[in-house]
């Protein structure tokens, strides 16, 4: 029923479900879940396919994620384009109040910077694989281009560079472009220095190259005579166990012509290694350059040429600190004051005399820290916007105050943790300078899970992160470097439980991301690594370890860095890094107590079978380089003697992914990387409870599943862009896979109980109806005026709950095609051939037209077999899937066409709910041949969500008595359009009547007659007209009565009320009368004075029997 309230005065409008089955799903707003792909289906277990089964965000966007680049248009200075670090690209054109991503389908997720064609903004350049040299970071494929503003993509070449700091476009030429290679961070080689092309990217010219462990970090261009050019060579290095930040290969050139030759600066400028150097172009006077310079103490700093470059003085000591200066480390200098240049940072820094003084830009409190990219108005020196950590923020006042953007959901996570709570479970998630965030997976709403929904009971970063499984309102949370806190979900309370040294034991190392495991044994037994494992059985009140170190236990500082080592006061800046020669992962069988595993950041697999008591280090698995940092270890849920492990060495320029499977509790490993793609490191393993051989994977690329242990893997695809997935967990309740991503949030794929069957060999067959999750049944709320949310304006982000109700997910091999597509196929095969197409002849068009393409139905029965609801589901081959959401059919008479304009309280047209209990459904084709069984019945159950402050109802009583509303409401809306159809024929009897001259003029006063009866009816069926045109009250009509009662008890659970009871019970006699004298009249007194008309010769109107 179509449900909006005006006033005192339920109005059912009449704009409500069409006739055929897709507008039926429509009405009851049942999206559907598959995703049409445009490219020929090809059956069987593969990415394709598996498009079906789309992931769900589930955001948060309350704080972002790290910004890289921004770049806005110089046509239209509401089009931004964002450069997200690990999200991809981003584009508004609107300043911000909405967003879209452009760039999920490339190969890359990691972005460096973005760039607009001054001279046509609609072409843009991305540059890939971050400008920050983070433990963290992921890389890239090289240069892409859009000549469409971001609609389409091109890759432009290269591909080995990894990590590109910036690209410029010529503003006399946008075929001329440079782009700064930053190249590889792990390894020497690929394409790095500065690259130029002059044909729009077609080609590449290495106009600046240093060496194979120097690449060029930033470039810019004197803004008077773009041939002037500026380049800051970078040498850099990162291994797991260090960053050396600089080196001698590392200055400042400079070009003017172009770029066809370069010198290097080095009057004034450090003697010594530098590392990451920063600059820019006063454009107030191209004169002045600016340079942020990381070298040892005595050099390092601030430095001023006023003589374009040739000659440097420094200004100041200070360069970017926090995470370190390859983490920051851009300037930007002011459009209109030569003196004025801002400095990212920790806090945004700023010199208002040429770098003599800086200050921090405000309290350091209006907005988030770890700032990366600062854009200033060339209009407005007030107005500016920065990139940071937690996303981006805008100020009208120049750092005064700041507005966040709090809809890109762009949060970087590491790890996550899901409890057990009902109805839905809750996510818990450590990300990279958020924190720690807490928030559902889904909710009772319409909207879905929203930016309020989300909170931060612990602050900093996040990592590891884990709930009681006994006691959901205990939750476990990190802090970088091991600092274990202990929540308190109740009273939001922290306690730090952190395992410390006893007097005389060595140093403490924990990892970055220290491991924490809840036994599966005890959730009072909790495991927490250092270099040792350490044990507590009071939830960390207090701790014994277990094991002694554990790791290789070798000193950082004495392994190579390019290819030899290095004195320890070169430029390291491990600062804010990882320890070294740590636990970085703990698993327990859950088969057999004690039996534990753990894994090192330098290359080993420990293994004890008495909980710690002994234990035996595996130092090598086949194919695995020396030094390789163990990414995960979990023991199989199923066999005792079975572990997996994902070994990771792309932190010495390997990205192979390293997977291996032990049966005989790690004496041997095989490897079970399969297919997967050999740039694709495995992060995170997930083994299904249900099924062995089901296995989920968490890798840099995307979440992959193998059905058969590891021989074939399958990446999902459908509803998630190319990003990392750094943590997968199952809810096993829910059958849900959930993975934490490093730049898109978290995502969820809400029942995956298809894949068991799927692996058993579920699409070898035609057709394939898998098992339904039981149903939870309530009443979803509205939290604001209307669903929607148009209160909250544009730029409120709300991630999409499932759809409501129960979910249906079935399989087509391939469906029956219509003659005409049969014979379009035919005719385009001849015309590829270029031959002659046939004209099909008259009776083959005739019977085309009115053949019906093939439908597929999904029967809904309840457990006697009643059907209680149909819906039409795609008709095309692959996976599916639709959703019921627990009503029965609306009750509204059919329309065909709705209102070109549905206003926020519009309530499309639903039936009554459907009450809890067994149900089944059926998957049918129906096609020219009739109609088809495809698979076998599923019976799932709904169930009630709890809760009610009165007496809980009895359920079947409250839906029996909406189904008696409903019933009723179907006869009296039935009835009202019926009346409203003989009135529509009043005028045109009036009109021919007075047109008929062999019609008795007594004929008149005999419609005169019906027209006021037929008034009268409408009276007491829908209202006084006449009292409602001066805002006057009438009396309740029947129709008001059945609509009430349906208004007010169709979204609830609640037993009736005795008023809606007495009103339901006053309509039906009412109605029962009316209904009487409206039937003589349609059926008897209408139609007699139509035939009159006829026998007088009249002219046809309308609704008249055709003459004998």
């Amino acid at each position: 029923m179509n449900l909006n309230g005006i006033r005192t005065e339920v109005l059912v409008h009449r704009y409500l479900s069409g006739t055929t089955l897709v507008l039926l799903i429509l009405a009851v707003a049942v999206p559907t879940l598959a995703v049409s792909a445009t490219e020929e289906f090809v059956a069987g277990i593969n990415a394709a396919t598996m498009k079906g089964l789309r992931l769900r965000s589930v955001g948060p966007a309350l704080m972002g994620g790290r910004i890289a680049d921004i770049a806005i248009s110089p046509r239209d200075r509401s089009t931004w384009y964002v450069a997200v670090g690990s999200g991809g690209v981003w584009k508004t054109e609107n300043s911000g109040v909405t967003w879209t991503p452009i760039f999920d389908d490339q190969p890359s997720y990691s972005v460096g910077c973005v760039t607009i064609d001054p001279s046509d903004p609609d072409v843009v350049w991305v540059g890939t694989g971050e400008n920050v040299s983070g433990r963290h970071v992921g890389w890239g494929d090289g240069v892409y281009r859009s000549r469409d503003g971001g609609q389409s993509w091109q890759q432009m070449g290269l591909e080995t560079s990894e990590h590109i700091g910036k690209i410029i476009v010529d503003p006399r030429d946008g075929n001329v472009v440079y782009v700064a290679a930053e190249g590889p961070l792990w390894s020497s080689g690929g394409e790095r220095g500065l690259f130029k092309t002059t044909d729009g990217g077609q080609t590449w010219t290495h106009v600046l190259e240093i060496d194979q462990d120097t690449g060029v970090t930033d470039v810019e261009i004197d803004p008077r005579n773009p041939d002037v050019l500026y380049a800051a060579a970078y040498q850099r290095r990162r291994h797991i166990w260090s960053l050396l930040a600089g080196g001698p290969g590392s200055g400042i050139y400079k070009s003017t012509d172009a770029g066809e030759s370069w010198r290097r600066i080095e009057r004034g400028l450090p003697k010594g290694d530098m590392g990451k150097i920063g600059l820019a172009v006063s454009p107030a006077d191209p004169d002045v350059v600016y340079a942020t310079i990381e070298a040892a103490e005595d050099e390092r700093g601030f430095y001023r040429s006023k003589d374009r470059g040739e000659s440097w003085e420094k200004r100041n000591e200070y360069i970017s600190n926090g995470t370190g200066p390859h983490y920051y480390q851009e300037i930007v200098a002011s459009p209109t004051d030569v003196d004025r240049v801002y400095q990212m940072d920790v806090f945004l820094h700023f010199t208002y005399d040429g770098g003599a003084n800086f200050e921090i830009l405000g309290t350091g409190r209006e907005k988030h820290s770890d700032n990366h990219v600062l854009v200033l108005d060339p209009q407005d020196p007030d107005h500016l916007i920065v990139g940071t950590d937690a996303s981006l923020y805008e100020s009208f006042d120049e750092g005064a105050h700041w507005r966040q953007f709090p809809n890109l959901p762009i949060s970087q996570f590491y790890k996550l943790a899901l409890d057990t709570a009902e109805p839905f479970y809750n996510i818990l998630g450590g990300a990279q300078d958020l924190g720690t965030l807490l928030g559902p997976s889904r909710t009772t709403n319409v909207e879905g899970v929203r930016n309020r929904d989300w909170y931060v009971p612990l602050g900093a970063d996040g990592y590891a992160c884990a709930f009681d499984p006994q006691d959901p309102n205990i939750a476990y949370m990190e802090i970088q470097v091991g600092r274990l806190n202990r929540y308190d979900r109740l009273n939001h309370e922290l306690l730090d439980i952190r395992p410390v040294p006893a007097p005389g034991d060595p140093p403490e190392r924990f990892n970055w991301d220290a491991p924490l495991l809840i036994s599966p044994h005890s959730s009072s037994r909790l495991y927490f690594g250092s270099q040792r494992l350490w044990r507590s059985d009071d939830r960390g009140d207090s701790w014994t370890t277990v094991s002694g170190d554990l790791t290789r236990n070798r000193n950082r500082y004495e392994l190579e860095m390019l290819g030899r080592v290095w004195s320890a006061d070169a430029l390291y800046d491990n600062g804010a890094m990882s320890m070294y020669a740590t636990l970085t992962t703990v698993s327990e069988s859950p088969l057999v107590e004690g039996l534990l595993y753990a894994g090192t950041d330098d290359g080993l697999i420990q293994i004890s079978e008495d909980g710690g008591g002994d234990w035996r280090a595996v130092e090598a698995l086949p194919g695995v380089p020396d030094l390789s940092f163990v990414n995960d270890i979990e023991a199989s849920l199923h066999d005792s003697d079975t572990v997996f492990a994902a070994l990771d060495a792309h932190k010495t320029g390997d990205f192979r992914p390293l997977l291996f499977e032990s049966s005989d509790r790690g004496h041997t490993w095989t490897s079970i990387a399969g297919n997967l793609p050999e740039d694709t490191i495995v992060w995170a393993i997930a083994q299904d409870h249900v099924d062995p051989d089901l296995i989920f994977l968490g890798t840099e690329f995307g979440l992959y599943f193998t059905p058969d242990r590891g021989r074939n893997w399958v990446r999902f695809e459908g509803g998630v862009p190319t990003i990392s997935f750094r943590d997968v967990k199952i809810q096993r309740r829910e059958n849900d896979v959930v993975g934490a991503t490093f730049g898109r949030g978290f995502y969820v794929l809400d029942d995956y109980s298809a894949l068991r069957e799927i692996a058993d060999g579920a699409l070898d067959g035609e057709a394939a109806l898998f098992p339904v999750r039981d149903a939870w049944w309530y009443v979803p709320s509205v939290p604001g005026q209307a669903a929607g949310k148009p209160s909250l304006g544009s730029d409120d982000f709300t991630a999409p709950n499932p759809p409501y109700g129960a979910i249906f997910t079935y399989y087509l091999d391939q469906v029956p095609k219509t003659s005409k597509k049969q014979r379009l196929e035919r005719e385009e095969e001849l015309r590829e051939n270029e031959e002659d197409v046939p004209f099909p002849g008259w009776e083959t068009l005739h019977s085309e037209a009115l053949e019906q393409g093939p439908m597929v139905l999904l029967t809904v029965r309840d457990a006697q077999g009643q059907a209680v609801r149909r819906i039409e589901g795609p008709v095309e081959a692959g996976l599916h899937r639709v959703n019921w959401d627990l009503r029965l059919a609306p009750a509204d008479p059919i329309e065909l066409a709705p209102p070109a304009f549905l206003p926020p309280w519009y309530d499309p047209p639903k039936g009554p709910f459907a009450a809890p209990g067994t149900y089944s459904v059926e998957l049918a084709l129906l096609s020219s041949k009739g109609v088809e069984t495809l698979a076998e019945a599923r019976r799932f159950e709904v169930k009630p969500v709890p809760g009610f402050s009165l007496e809980e109802p009895d359920f079947q009583a409250v839906t029996a008595f909406q189904a008696e509303t409903a019933e009723l409401y179907r006869q009296v809306a039935g009835a009202a359009e019926e009346m409203q159809r003989a009135e529509d024929r009043l005028p045109y009897l009036r009109k021919a009547l007075r047109e008929a001259p062999a019609a008795d003029p007594a004929l008149f006063a005999d419609l005169d007659e019906i027209e006021a009866s037929l008034a009268s009816l409408r009276l007491r069926l829908l209202g006084d007209r006449i009292r409602g045109k001066w805002n006057e009250p009438s009396v309740p009509t029947v129709r008001q009565r059945v609509g009430q009662v349906a208004y007010g008890h169709w979204d609830t659970r609640h037993a009736p009320t005795a008023t809606q009871r007495q009103s339901l019970e006053v309509a039906r006699g009412e109605f029962a009368g009316l209904l009487g004298e409206l039937s003589e009249m349609l059926e008897t007194e209408l139609p007699d004075f139509e035939a009159k008309l006829e026998a007088a010769g009249a002219a046809w109107t309308p609704g008249r029997k055709l003459p004998d």
